[in-house]
């Protein structure tokens, strides 16, 4: 599926439309202005103006998606890093999480079916 060309709300669009391709429940919710329909984590998305000095603030962006009234529930955070720089595709869109809840995520995912995921 191609990255979006539009700047507002394209991105919300296109991910929404890739998560239901693939069948995960993810959409945008546009009165809530935020991703749902996986419940235990925040889904935020960033489209960095400036990628140069973004890397350098992901941790403050991290802290402050966790932080703000939409995470009251103190779910961790998952932003979706949204740009073209890295290819034309959505697959090539960056997902960064905190390593709190990357390393549970991957165990379940790897736990769920050992024989095909061991080398």
């Amino acid at each position: 599926m191609r990255a979006s060309r539009e700047a507002a709300s394209g991105w919300e669009r296109v991910l929404t439309r890739y998560f239901a391709a693939t069948g995960i429940p993810l959409r945008w919710d546009y009165g809530k202005r935020r991703f749902t329909g996986i419940s235990g984590h925040l889904f935020a998305r960033l489209n960095p103006v400036k990628e140069d000095s973004m890397w350098a603030n992901i941790p403050q962006f991290v802290r402050k998606y966790e932080s703000t009234y939409l995470n009251s529930d103190a779910k961790p955070v998952v932003l979706l890093i949204t740009n073209r720089r890295y290819g034309e595709s959505v697959e090539d869109s960056l997902v960064v999480m905190r390593l709190g809840t990357f390393a549970p995520m991957l165990k379940s995912f790897v736990d769920s079916d050992k024989e095909r995921w061991a080398d």
